[in-house]
């Protein structure tokens, strides 16, 4: 779905004299130290993928032993931390690419692992191991060891196809937190066929090595419903990112990026036939509740309830905050409306 940007970067003039058959490939030099294979990515649309994926949602659907990881990728997104390829004092030496975002998450050495030295590439360094999609928790990564990595921040749906990750992308842009699905394409190929999902080894500064029980934002983050799986007692709480609130044991929400009902149970998302099938629902919460759903916009920087119209700033195009996150209309900016009904606030650039 998002190709790749032309990857900038500086070789080194000792590199021009290595031999044809050591350049195997384009991706592969002599020295891993000399050069920085993180491949900046296109500018995404911002406006939208971003509806779902907010800090305050991230923060409350990552276990409590993995909020230090997440916490300190989103400093950089909340610092507005600029993508380089080069060593920042400004934030203790780490590289601020994607592959200095991760590092720096996971307290690795100055100035960071390049995606290359990351579980799956060439020069597997050790620090971190491959695990599967279906074992990802917020504060692992995903790596594509030729081309980008991203922090994963959590899962949005039971059937884990959609996720939010923290990264580092492009030249002129910040830390962003991104949303992704297992079936965007890169290369050609979906990301679950050429991201690997990674795990640090050690545990990283203050971070737990003691999962949390209950599960995580992989098996609470159902439909967009769901976050981390609590503490795995009876009475553990689920976060709702189609409300973008924590709900109690037993409640009932319908998702607004799949339409299905879910309900809290023991702290983790279950996808219900029919509402209340693991029990009496504590609430219930449909869809068609009026202005039941909410989106973030990056253009202002905070959440916006559903029907608010928003022209972003990053491609000026209009969108309306509805159950399924922004969509775009372009009858929005002459009438004034669009796909459910007319703009509750209108807020063009200024």
């Amino acid at each position: 779905m998002h190709a790749p940007s032309i990857r900038q970067r500086v070789v080194p003039w000792s590199l021009v004299a290595l031999a044809a058959g050591i350049l195997a490939s384009p991706a592969c030099v002599g020295d891993p130290n000399d050069v920085n294979f993180d491949e900046p990515w296109e500018n995404y649309s911002v406006e939208a993928l971003t509806s779902a994926c907010t800090a305050s949602a991230i923060r409350a659907g990552t276990p409590p032993e993995r909020r230090a990881i997440i916490d300190r990728a989103l400093n950089w997104v909340e610092r507005r931390v600029m993508y380089s390829q080069s060593p920042q004092s400004s934030v203790g030496g780490y590289r601020t690419d994607c592959s200095g975002l991760v590092s720096m998450a996971w307290g690795l050495p100055t100035p960071g692992n390049t995606t290359h030295s990351f579980a799956g590439g060439p020069w597997d360094n050790g620090r971190s191991r491959r695990i599967s999609w279906d074992e990802l928790e917020p504060g692992d990564a995903i790596n594509y060891p030729s081309r980008h990595i991203m922090l994963f921040a959590g899962w949005l749906d039971e059937r884990k196809t959609r996720f939010c990750t923290i990264e580092e992308y492009n030249w002129g842009r910040p830390a962003s937190i991104l949303h992704h699905t297992i079936y965007d394409r890169s290369g050609g190929r979906p990301y679950r066929d050429v991201y690997l999902p990674i795990r640090f080894t050690n545990t990283p500064p203050g971070a737990s090595a003691t999962p949390a029980g209950g599960g995580t934002g992989g098996t609470g983050g159902t439909g967009g419903t769901g976050g981390t799986g609590g503490t795995g007692t009876s009475g553990a709480t689920c976060f709702s990112h189609t409300l973008s609130r924590a709900m109690p044991s037993l409640a009932c929400v319908q998702s607004r990026f799949d339409g299905q009902w879910y309900q809290c149970v023991r702290g983790a998302w279950r996808e219900s036939v029919s509402t209340g099938q693991y029990g009496a629902c504590s609430s219930s919460n449909p869809l068609n509740r009026p202005g039941n759903a909410v989106c973030f916009s990056g253009t202002y920087g905070r959440e916006v309830r559903e029907g608010v119209c928003v022209e972003s700033r990053f491609d000026n195009v209009w969108y309306q905050c509805t159950d399924t996150g922004w969509v775009h209309n372009p009858t929005i900016e002459s009438a004034r409306r669009g796909p459910v009904g007319a703009c509750t606030e209108y807020l063009p650039l200024r």
